[in-house]
């Protein structure tokens, strides 16, 4: 079997370095390692250039494209049989190649494998453990891993890094942009329609979390209008799926509630008609595909086009 390290970056020069290095490092080394650059500005290409004779480097200049393209152009360049993603600001355990191979031999029919996350900060240094590992190697069929992944961590059992999928997964099921900001999420939660799961329980990645990230950067109300929008999405993707299990469900309802009335209270306390208006659109299609929603949804929603009806708003 052969392994791609994909590494999408954009404007990474700030970590790109140790990201590069934590895979160089792996005590079973990837048979490729790719970096797919989206257009950078700043010194991330020639901080990657001084890897070139152990590194693939892909541009796009037509870029930024967005982090959710980006990591599907890396995923095409990758020639292995397994293709792992890592952000240009996280890192690799040196084992961690190592024990996902031990993990396919051991259920060679699994196409999808994951690794538990460390959280690390700014610095390097680990702030959040992944304290639930018990080392083990757990197989989970499709609703066992949906129920770990929404309930086990902090705040998932796993993310991004440490994943490994094998590459005919993505010939049926990509990242897709409309799922927006938790285009992991949605990419997780259908790759079980096509394989088992295997969880390597011990910490091989770690995770970044640091202000100049995709989240960092957002301001709250700009954030929580991305999530609204997304929970919305999923509700629509999986209301008349014969695959849903009522634990997805319950998960996202609970979310696409949560963000569609943050995004009403921030619309309201800002005077931004704008967001406004959006929280309306989306409680609406919560209202539309879910009856069981909170009252105060409800009422605020029947008062609010009772007034637009009286051309009191």
């Amino acid at each position: 079997m052969t392994f791609s390290i994909v590494i999408p970056t954009y404007n990474g020069a700030a970590y790109i370095e140790e990201a590069i290095q934590s895979v160089l490092q792996q005590q079973r080394q990837a048979d490729e390692i790719i970096v797919s650059d989206d257009n950078s500005s700043d010194k991330t290409l020639a901080i990657c250039e001084k890897y070139k004779d152990r590194v693939k480097i892909y541009t796009h200049n037509q870029g930024p494209s967005g982090f959710v393209n980006g990591w599907n152009n890396a995923i095409a360049h990758a020639t292995s049989d397994y293709i792992s993603i890592l952000h240009q600001d996280d890192r690799l355990e040196p084992n961690f190649l190592e024990e996902i191979e031990h993990a396919i031999y051991q259920y060679p029919g699994v196409k999808h494998l994951f690794a538990p996350c460390n959280y690390i900060d700014e610095n390097g240094e680990i702030c959040q453990t992944a304290d639930y590992c018990d080392g083990g190697i757990c197989l989970y069929d499709r609703v066992a891993y949906i129920e770990a992944y929404q309930q086990i961590g902090h705040p998932h059992i796993h993310r991004c890094p440490g994943v490994v999928t094998h590459r005919s997964i993505f010939q049926k099921c990509r990242y897709r942009t409309e799922a927006g900001h938790i285009a992991d999420d949605d990419f997780f939660y259908r790759v079980g329609e096509y394989t088992d799961v295997v969880g390597v329980l011990k910490p091989l990645a770690a995770y970044r979390l640091h202000a100049s990230s995709e989240t960092g950067r957002l301001k709250n109300q700009d954030l929580i209008r991305r999530l609204a929008n997304d929970y919305v999405f999923q509700l629509n993707y999986w209301k008349n799926n014969p695959l849903r299990t009522s634990q997805l469900w319950k998960y996202i309802l609970k979310y696409a509630i949560h963000f569609a009335w943050e995004e009403l209270v921030y619309g309201i306390r800002l005077k931004d008609k704008a967001l406004l208006k959006d929280s309306i659109r989306n409680i609406k299609e919560i209202i539309s595909i879910e009856d069981k929603i909170p009252c105060k949804i409800r009422w605020f929603y029947t008062s609010y086009m009772l007034l637009k009806k009286c051309h009191l708003l």
